[in-house]
């Protein structure tokens, strides 16, 4: 029958089932199939078990075991499962182990009626290696076939399809070939990332070495793989990880550079392929005589770091193929570079481990120093520091004892010693004859380490005996500049091994600091004294901070400008202004003999009883100082005193009461720049205990300035002995009366300083000026109804007196919002539920230079703004006005806002800068 006349390949017995059909045509067929899928996986045998018409399996090809081959066929035909099965195991627990591995893949649909048979491929070689990749290989084969056979059901008019199913069956082959090699593809670029992986995820060398290398054996299919290191001195390399049967064998091997394939891979730093190993004069013998290993064929590629070979990678004996191929270079490049870079990451962490410990040393030894620093610091005396210090010594240097040999400075026939033992330092001391060790170190100024052995311990004296134990270090230590001549020593080192050169470093690092701050503390008294004077000028100018005012008075009446300068760290010179509300001022300098702390103490005593004085009763200047001398003298008790010069200034008369206690004479200079002394009579306070104080009145205009100065600001003299003087000052004043007063008293500072060509003052420096300004004044009062229709005239009120005068951007609608705030509150809080017949609320406004004073008063219930609720600005946006608002409102438009009852009244105080 001839191939375009033959039947289908696929067809269907009586009872509707497909079976495969059979022809001397489709035999050499079947067998070809068999013929490559052998080859595929290197087997020795193939069959096909084909489906008959009578539903049961036929064998096609030949097998070694017809009967487990058959049985193995039965169950996949039945389960439609493909299996693999290893030499040796059982199929039946009766029955003996299968001589032969077998890979067994159904042909037929694993869901539908279309079972077909089973490929049976007996004889696996390398089963142990590659089976699961077979397995994958002839799965993917078998179910192509089936594909074709299962197309032929459908070609029964078809005479072509012989031909066509010949043609798919090669093609078939081919794209098994290149399955296969695609498979080979990503199993390698899947141990490519997982070598990776490893390499970045892995700190062990050793376990990622040794999977890289199983790795690699695995993908080039060998029987071993190997990398070799290269020794320190570069002349050897050393088997480092090894795979296969042999590894213990040849792990003990070295291989000369440049002998053998390895060497010579190493000297070349190139990739080498040795396919007939037996006959090449180049491999390294000893290896496989080591091991009883034949080494068939080698692929060997060096471990390259930057420009150098630290070793070599080799593969050995392929599994499944006769040689290396060129392509396997590339491939194998790879696992030598990644080996390259798992080895350099690992010596690179090493390297940090190393310089990781060496930072950890230094800071331990930065630790001991900053302890050290603290210990010198805290310490108040000598054997404090010790205590101290030989603690941080015996614990740096891992010892049990430690201590201080000192000669002393006073007594040059005494040693005296601090001896740290058992945890407890003790001060010793010992005569210079009973030494003979620690004389000479440090005579010659040399360090010594040495072990307590009996004939060293021969020659010690009773202060060795002491001190030495088991073993020591001595250093001796004589700052420069310095009278100190002593040693440091340790003993008794807590480890195997005695001191060495780092504990000696070390020992000199702690021995500078330590030597310094001995010698320190022994001027301990001196420096005790110097603090104690550093802290009482400290004390003492914080008193006279804390007197002198924070701040300047703000005034439109007037410009003040002030400076007080020391002469030396503190000053006697104090000096004070008050402002009782808008109409009242008080301004004084003073001058208080001796210095120091008591007169500082002095100094706050005498001006809080003036302040006290001024701020609570009416008297006048010369009132006030009659009764500060009293009280002043009362608590003088080292004949310590004060000149002072008090001025009261009435804004509504523009009068200036004042009255002098022994100070100088104080200057009034006109605007005209005439000027006037302004003088008094009285003894300065607290040096009897009554006098009388005359004083005296001036009346202010605008322009007029008031300087008020103590005698430092005129008695600096210039390097010819020259007193700069009062009529120099005053003359310097007038000359500049058109700036400002801080300007003012800046300059002749500045001016006085020039003339002394000095730096260092005469005495202390305290100059007050104050400069009256032209001051428009203005006060309206009336009287209201407490009704509603009251309010819109409080509004014309005020607009008629003031809207021509408030110059300031939306001041005056701020104003007049705020006053009908408040008259609404009046009207519709204060007075009611109350039964004060016709009740009125009262209106006055002054305006003085830029700020306008409004204050209102009534007679309804007492106000109190602790008990104003928070007004909620959401709910009066939506009119729903809670409580609140009003109070909220005139405290945002007003620069100011204050309330007060007194007992009677509530007052409402409100303030506002309207120019």
């Amino acid at each position: 029958m001839k191939p375009n006349s033959l039947p289908p390949i696929i067809l269907k017995n009586e009872d509707g089932g497909f079976y495969l059909s059979s022809s001397s045509e489709l035999d050499d067929l079947y067998h070809f199939i068999l013929g490559q899928a052998k080859r595929f996986v290197s087997a020795k045998s193939a069959a096909l078990y084909l489906r008959n018409k009578r539903g049961n399996l036929s064998r096609v090809g030949l097998v070694l075991d017809k009967t487990n081959s058959g049985n193995i066929a039965k169950h996949v035909f039945k389960s439609k499962k493909s299996i693999l099965v290893k030499k040796g195991t059982y199929l039946k627990s009766d029955d003996a182990p299968v001589s032969e591995s077998y890979i067994a893949c159904y042909l037929g649909d694993e869901i539908g009626d279309m079972s077909l048979g089973v490929l049976v491929l007996e004889g696996i070689k390398h089963f142990q290696n590659f089976s699961e990749q077979d397995l994958d290989l002839i799965n993917y084969f078998s179910a192509n076939l089936n594909a074709l056979f299962k197309d032929t059901v459908f070609s029964d008019k078809d005479p072509q399809f012989f031909n066509s199913l010949t043609t798919s069956i090669l093609l078939l082959i081919d794209n098994a070939n290149i399955h296969n090699n695609n498979n080979r593809l990503q199993y390698f670029l899947e141990e490519i990332i997982r070598v990776a992986v490893l390499i970045n995820t892995s700190v062990d060398l050793e376990h990622v070495l040794v999977m890289v290398m199983e790795s690699a054996k695995s993908v080039f299919r060998t029987e071993a793989s190997s990398l070799l290191l290269l020794d320190e001195k570069k002349e050897f390399l050393i088997f480092h990880t090894v795979t296969g049967e042999k590894r213990e064998e040849v792990a003990k091997i070295k291989v000369p550079v440049g002998q053998g394939i390895a060497g010579t891979v190493a000297v070349t730093k190139q990739p080498m392929i040795i396919n007939d190993a037996q006959n090449d004069e180049r491999v390294f013998r000893d290896v496989d005589k080591a091991s009883n290993f034949i080494t068939r064929n080698i692929l060997a590629s060096p471990l390259i770091v930057g420009d150098e070979v630290i070793g070599v990678i080799e593969a050995i004996n392929t599994i499944d193929r006769n040689n290396f191929s060129q392509d396997d270079i590339d491939t194998f490049l790879s696992f030598s570079s990644a080996c390259a870079v798992a080895i350099q990451k690992t010596r690179l962490l090493d390297n940090l481990n190393v310089t990781n410990l060496e930072l950890k040393q230094k800071l331990s030894t930065l630790e001991s120093i900053f302890d050290l620093g603290q210990a010198v610091l805290e310490s108040h005396d000598e054997l404090g520091l010790m205590s101290k210090t030989l603690s941080i010594l015996t614990k740096e240097l891992s010892c049990e004892d430690a201590g201080m040999v000192i000669i002393e400075e006073k007594n040059k026939n005494r040693i005296q010693v601090y001896a740290r033992q058992l945890g407890i330092v003790r001060e010793s001391f010992f005569p210079m004859f009973e030494s003979r060790l620690f004389l000479s170190l440090m005579e010659s100024g040399n360090p010594r380490m040495a072990v307590v052995s009996p004939q060293l311990e021969e020659s010690f004296l009773e202060l060795e005996f002491y001190t030495l134990k088991k073993n020591f270090l001595i250093l001796p230590i004589a700052p420069r500049g310095g009278n100190l001549r002593a040693a440091l020593y340790v003993s008794g080192k807590n480890s195997a091994h005695s001191f060495n050169e780092t504990d000696l470093r070390m020992l000199k690092t702690l021995s500078s600091p330590l030597a310094k701050a001995y010698e320190n503390l022994r001027l301990n008294q001196e420096i005790i004294t110097k603090k104690s004077i550093e802290k009482e000028i400290e004390i003492t100018r914080k008193i006279q901070n804390n007197i002198l005012p924070n701040a300047l008075i703000q005034s439109p009446l007037f410009d003040l400008g002030v400076m007080s300068v020391a002469a030396k760290e503190v000053s006697g010179d104090f000096y004070d202004f008050h402002a009782f509300g808008d109409e009242q001022f008080s301004f004084l300098v003073a001058d208080v003999s001796g210095k120091s702390l008591p007169a500082a103490i002095f100094m706050a005593m005498s001006s809080s009883i003036i302040r006290t004085l001024s701020r609570t009763t009416d008297l006048s200047p010369s009132e006030l100082l009659f009764r500060a001398n009293q009280l002043i003298y009362e608590d003088s008790q080292s004949g310590m005193f004060v000149t002072l010069f008090l001025v009261n200034y009435q804004r509504k008369t523009r009068t200036l009461k004042f009255a002098s206690a022994g100070h100088n004479d104080q200057i009034w200079i006109r605007a005209d720049g005439s000027f006037e002394l302004l003088k008094g009579k009285g003894a300065p306070l607290g040096v009897v205990p009554h006098t009388n104080y005359q004083g005296g009145e001036i009346q202010l205009e605008p322009g007029d300035i008031l300087v008020f100065y103590t005698d430092g600001a005129i008695e600096e003299k210039s390097p010819d002995g020259e007193e700069y003087g009062l009529d120099r000052f005053i003359d310097f004043i007038i000359a500049r009366r058109g700036e400002t007063s801080q300007n003012i008293v800046e300059s002749v500072y500045e001016n006085i300083r020039s003339f002394s060509k000095s730096e260092e003052q005469y005495d202390d420096f305290t100059v007050m000026v104050l400069k009256f300004a032209e001051v428009t004044s203005f006060e309206m009062v009336k009287s209201f109804d407490a009704n509603p229709n009251e309010i819109p005239k409080l509004r014309d009120f005020i607009s008629e007196h003031l809207e021509s005068k408030i110059t300031k951007p939306f001041a005056f609608d701020d104003i007049l919002i705020s006053l009908d705030e408040a008259a609404t509150n009046i009207v519709m809080h204060s007075y009611k539920d109350t039964e004060i017949a016709n009740p009125k609320f009262e209106c006055k406004f002054e305006l003085m230079g830029d700020k306008l004073k409004i204050v209102l008063v009534d007679e309804g219930k007492p106000f109190d703004r602790k008990k104003v609720p928070k007004p909620s600005v959401e709910a009066n946006l939506k009119g729903e006005r809670k409580g609140g608002f009003g109070v909220y409102l005139m405290e945002t438009l007003m620069d100011k806002v204050s309330y007060e009852y007194n007992g009677k009244q509530n007052i409402t105080y409100l303030e506002k800068t309207i120019v």
